[in-house]
């Protein structure tokens, strides 16, 4: 899409009037028809029941979990939906390719996934792996997600909220007993990644996986969430975690790196007194961020940008290993980038250890504008993406 504007418009005055155009929007309640009834069968019949809500479901958050209660049901979200049972003991975070592994055992282990607002694709399934052997009951206001990736044993088109009380109301009338099932699976529903052990680079190189455990305790909880793309970020989005869906910003559907920063920034300008903490790669920030950190500088934006510098464009690294082939192409010398950041008029920190870390989360508080650690990783040790 390009736009030729004629350099004479710059200098035309115009009245700003804004034009909305509204969504249609016509959610339904389900509460008969044969179709209900039977996915009202499936749920009461089940033994180890899952209650998987995606961002279509978000403002049902609170009806999903008194009727999680009620089943005794585990709980788990969509990636867009990160967040929305945080702090919900029967909750064991996302579903699919970024669960934790005792999360993915929990869902594996349900007999019955009842899915609200998501359109289950391949991710959420794990390509239907991970819903293999289970019944599906899809709930969503929006068709385009029904049976677009998946094929459920009973869909209903209708409101999430609405659906769920109605769905809460006719156990009541059964009296179907709680299934056990959240109960059971409680010792798993907990986060049960761990950091692995230091890296072998004792002196040069931090650990990702417990730096990024070390963040996600010490960062402030009530955080806004943004990451650009390359192969840190499912690891983050498994173990950074957020308060709410609405605290949590990607770049990943632009399927190029180079694009977080400047999300951040409009995150930072959009909600002024949040904590907005970014996490981009060595290649995004030299591709996209370099210059744009110099934006926040002028505009006296307070933001945390993690640079995670394993010193290699990771998805070539990883191809060219692979292979058995040099990855030298893919690696690449880059500048300090803490030196960088505090030339541009920011605070960069450069952290090869847990203890640097420690003392660079220490200096936040007293720090304004924005403030760059740069994780010095060890490219042979980066996890692989998730997806």
């Amino acid at each position: 899409m390009v736009l030729n504007m004629p350099a004479d418009y710059m200098w035309q005055e115009v009245n700003y009037s804004p034009i909305v155009h509204h969504t249609f929007n016509a959610p339904t309640t389900v509460n008969s028809g044969q179709i209900f009834e039977q996915a009202i069968g499936l749920i009461a019949s089940a033994k180890r029941p899952l209650i998987l809500a995606g961002i279509g479901a978000m403002n049902a958050r609170d009806e999903l979990v008194k009727l999680a209660e009620r089943m005794d049901a585990v709980l788990a979200t969509t990636l867009k939906a990160n967040g929305l049972f945080k702090d919900v003991d029967r909750s064991v975070g996302i579903c699919g390719t970024l669960s934790t592994t005792a999360g993915y055992d929990a869902i594996n282990a349900a007999d019955l996934i009842v899915s609200f607002g998501a359109s289950l694709n391949n991710f959420t399934t794990d390509r239907g792996l991970l819903f293999e052997g289970k019944r599906v009951v899809q709930i969503s206001d929006d068709p385009r997600d029904i049976n677009h990736y998946f094929r459920p044993d009973f869909a209903l088109i209708a409101d999430p909220t609405q659906t769920a009380q109605n769905i809460h109301y006719w156990l009541d009338q059964a009296e179907i007993k709680p299934s056990g099932f959240a109960t059971e699976m409680k010792h798993q529903a907990s986060n049960a990644a761990g950091g692995l052990p230091s890296s072998r680079r004792q002196n040069s190189c931090i650990n990702f996986m417990s730096a990024l455990d070390q963040l996600e305790q010490k960062l402030p909880k009530n955080r806004l969430l943004v990451t650009d793309g390359g192969r840190f970020m499912t690891e983050v989005w498994s173990r950074i975690s957020v308060p709410h869906p609405k605290n949590f910003v990607h770049s990943a559907n632009f399927a190029a790196i180079g694009q977080g920063l400047q999300q951040a920034i409009g995150a930072a300008i959009a909600k002024p007194d949040a904590f907005v903490c970014l996490f981009v790669g060595d290649g995004g920030f030299m591709l996209g961020a370099i210059n744009e950190f110099n934006t926040a500088v002028r505009m006296k934006i307070n933001l945390l940008v993690i640079v995670c510098n394993d010193s290699a464009y990771g998805a070539e690294y990883i191809q060219f290993k692979d292979r058995q082939m040099s990855p030298a192409l893919s690696e690449f010398d880059w500048p300090s980038f803490a030196e960088v950041a505090t030339s541009l008029g920011g605070k960069g920190f450069k952290v090869t250890s847990d203890k640097e870390l420690d003392i660079a989360i220490n200096q936040l508080d007293a720090l304004k504008g924005p403030i760059l650690f740069e994780l010095c990783l060890d490219p042979e040790e980066m996890p692989r993406m998730k997806l």
